[in-house]
């Protein structure tokens, strides 16, 4: 191809096309780049293709680019360009090397284009998620909150009648000290267990939990999700079966988000469960070996189940069964974020028996238990 034809054929692109020698002198550049970074074809031919980048960026992708070699003569880059208003815009550049018979370079290619909206776009969706499940972890502590002021009360109630116990025996006993020395251990081991309840909410509460190379065991993060939330699920009257194998192995992420992951699934039994004139309303755990690399939870309830059509919109955000007001259609949907975000994956389906059942199977750690 001539000269002449290869430049008309990329002065019509769309896409912003510059080529360059190994030292960044510009040779060529088509209208859509002038366009782009508002600059005639003589003022960018005088310059270098660094001086196009932010200060911050420039080192790393030369360095990127001059790394080229004839068996990896391609890389793609995204740097960043503030016009004349101000604004940032982010260009992806597919940038590739032409070499000699020799080996060496000749001159560069770039073809790039304008993914600033589609960054926005996905800055936008991630504010978006993390708004959900900051949303979600307030919806599911608000199903949870009388289970937790019980749990907190219990302590407290121990408390005050100890050291009640405590002034009787001083007033009472002439020789109280060994007494009143127990009743004050008793007296600091309820402390320490509403200290432990109150840091663990925290750990819930807190925005950022995202903490990659964990490993978890997951029966533990289950029993630990329900010392929050058994407490209620006694007060609505909704029985236990709890089935977890010694045997499993650990998982890899963070443990408070798999509690979060199994208080969210439990949260929706209970509430599958509050229009059910079932005699004895009962929720199954099981967490079991699902093969030889993956890791089964599943969470059962008998209550009335749901329209098998609706099996996938269960999962989407803001999408609810439930009466008006009743929920925010949240709980479901940050469960499939959890358990994707750890590579694993969750289905519901209706019981032969009756009620509903999600399975969560998530990939386990190589190796031991």
């Amino acid at each position: 191809m001539t000269d002449s034809i290869y430049r008309s054929v990329v002065e019509d692109q769309t896409e912003l096309i510059r080529r360059f020698r190994p030292d960044g002198k510009l040779t060529f550049v088509n209208s859509a780049f002038c366009r782009f970074y508002g600059m005639s074809a003589d003022e960018l031919l005088t310059s270098h293709f660094q001086e196009l980048l932010h200060p911050d960026e420039r080192e790393r992708i030369v360095r990127m680019l001059y790394s080229l070699t004839p068996e990896n003569p391609e890389i793609v880059t995204e740097p960043s360009f503030t016009d004349a208003a101000g604004e940032v815009h982010h260009v992806q550049y597919v940038t590739r090397a032409i070499f000699d018979d020799d080996g060496n370079v000749v001159e560069y290619q770039s073809v790039g284009r304008d993914v600033t909206a589609q960054r926005q776009a996905e800055a936008t969706l991630e504010e978006a998620r993390s708004a959900m499940e900051r949303a979600s972890r307030v919806t599911t502590f608000a199903v949870v909150g009388g289970g937790i002021a019980h749990e907190i009360n219990q302590p407290l109630n121990a408390i005050r009648l100890l050291a009640a116990s405590a002034l009787l025996l001083k007033d009472r006993s002439e020789n109280p000290d060994k007494k009143i020395v127990r009743i004050l251990q008793n007296i600091a081991g309820q402390v320490d267990r509403i200290d432990s309840i109150v840091n663990h909410l925290r750990e819930h509460l807190r925005n950022n939990q995202t903490v990659t190379g964990e490993l978890c065991n997951l029966g533990k993060a289950v029993q630990s999700a329900l010392s929050l939330m058994r407490a209620q699920m006694v007060a609505r009257g909704i029985g236990l079966e709890l089935t977890v194998d010694p045997e499993i192995k650990l998982v890899v992420g963070t443990c408070i988000r798999f509690e979060e992951l199994v208080m969210n699934l439990v949260a929706n039994a209970m509430q599958a469960l509050e229009t059910c004139d079932t005699c004895q309303k009962t929720i199954s755990i099981r967490v079991v070996p699902q093969g030889a690399d993956s890791v089964e939870l599943s969470v059962a309830d008998n209550g009335p189940g749901f329209d098998p059509k609706l099996a996938e919109e269960l999962f989407e955000p803001f999408f609810s069964t439930k009466s008006p007001g009743s929920s925010m259609g949240l709980g479901l949907s940050i469960v499939r974020t959890i358990v994707q975000s750890a590579g694993g994956s969750v289905v519901a389906e209706n019981r032969p028996e009756g009620g509903a059942l999600l399975r969560v199977i998530l990939p386990a750690e190589s190796g031991g238990v």
